[in-house]
């Protein structure tokens, strides 16, 4: 009589060899620490495609207060640019150690600061602005012998996650007003800034350099909308002194390029206590008066009050920096808050270079 057949044998428990991404999201968000996250991205390519997401990083920023990890630094006339990591004992070290090591991780770290995988040959791009770990660049404009003369590509990249996104050209119509002057452009002035809580959207300030005595124009470019904007100021006085803008609040002013809240802003060369604004959002002109006070070393920026103007001063004699905030549409007889005073090392002669832009 045949034996029965021996019982099958039991079932091998099932082995998960790849995990979902929609799993890996949500083991990376319940990760305490953002240097670990850092970290991560480092690992490999496909971890960094997915830490650097839109979705996920506004589950990230939902979650953790956005830390100051270092500064963008601009090398060989713009052309490169180098992430300075903020070291110890800053509370963002460790975070910023680990994305300083993801910045590098790559064989050619070197060529991506030199913003190689932008489209077109080394060398093509500008760059004209960096602020908040966002970069835009420009090709050269073209200008005929008759004068006429074309506006540039643009691009705003982020340098960290090596992605870009290419700006659309202004219409014809938007142009029309400064091709129907009849006069050459010197160069552009370029400024971006964030646009939202997120940071995810921005903005793209453009204002041509025409002749003394020239109408002011100025192109804003919404990334959310996906379009251009401009806003004319009629010549005067003040109109001759401008030089780069800024931004601050969504307002611009001009000295060099700054903005905070939606306000870009210009420092008039002539009158160092008067400003004048764009609101980025109406697309209006106005000007704001500021107390000029007897310092060496002063500065204007944003407030870390939405809707207002930070002014810096520092005061040698007690060894000490002044913060001061007034509101940016403030009424004219309105005085300066002070907001602040921070100790510095004695010992030292300071002066301010640049303020930081970012968060």
């Amino acid at each position: 009589m045949a034996s029965p057949p021996p019982p099958p044998p039991p079932p091998r428990p099932l082995l998960l060899t790849v995990l979902p991404q929609e799993l890996v999201v949500e083991i990376l968000i319940r990760l305490d620490d953002l240097a670990d996250l850092a970290r991560a991205a480092s690992a490999c390519r496909a971890l960094r495609r997915l830490i650097t997401s839109r979705a996920f990083l506004r589950r990230v920023h939902a979650l953790h207060p956005r830390p100051l990890l270092g500064l963008l630094h601009l090398e060989h006339h713009g052309s490169r640019c180098r992430f300075l990591p903020a070291e110890p004992p800053h509370p963002s070290a460790a975070t910023a150690a680990a994305v300083a090591r993801a910045f590098d991780s790559d064989s050619d770290s070197d060529s991506d600061s030199s913003f190689s995988f932008l489209p077109g040959r080394p060398g093509d791009w500008r760059l004209r602005d960096v602020r908040h770990g966002l970069a835009v660049l420009s090709t050269r404009h073209a200008v005929t012998d008759d004068g006429c003369f074309s506006f540039p590509d643009v691009v705003v990249c982020n340098p960290l996650r090596r992605r870009y996104a290419r700006i659309p050209p202004i219409s014809d119509d938007l142009a029309a007003p400064i091709r129907s002057l009849g006069v050459g452009v010197e160069d552009f002035d370029y400024l971006v800034a964030p646009a939202g809580r997120e940071g995810l959207s921005f903005r793209v300030i453009c204002r041509p350099q025409l002749p003394m005595g020239c109408d002011v124009t100025v192109f804003v470019f919404s990334s959310s909308a996906v379009i251009w904007r401009a806003a004319t100021l009629h010549a005067c006085a003040a109109t001759a002194q401008l030089v780069s803008p800024q931004y601050v609040h969504g307002y611009a002013y001009w000295q060099l390029i700054r903005s905070a809240h939606g306000y870009a802003y210009w420092q008039l060369i002539r009158s160092a206590s008067r400003l004048l604004l764009l609101d980025t959002r109406d697309m209006d002109f106005f000007f704001v008066d500021f107390e000029q006070r007897s310092v060496p070393w002063q500065a204007i920026g944003e407030a870390g009050e939405v809707g207002r103007l930070a002014m810096f001063n520092i005061a040698h004699a007690n060894h000490t920096v002044e913060l001061l905030s007034r509101a940016i549409r403030g009424s004219a007889d309105e005085h300066w808050r002070h907001d602040k005073t921070i100790p510095l090392l004695p010992g030292y002669k300071w002066r301010i270079l640049k303020l930081a832009e970012g968060t």
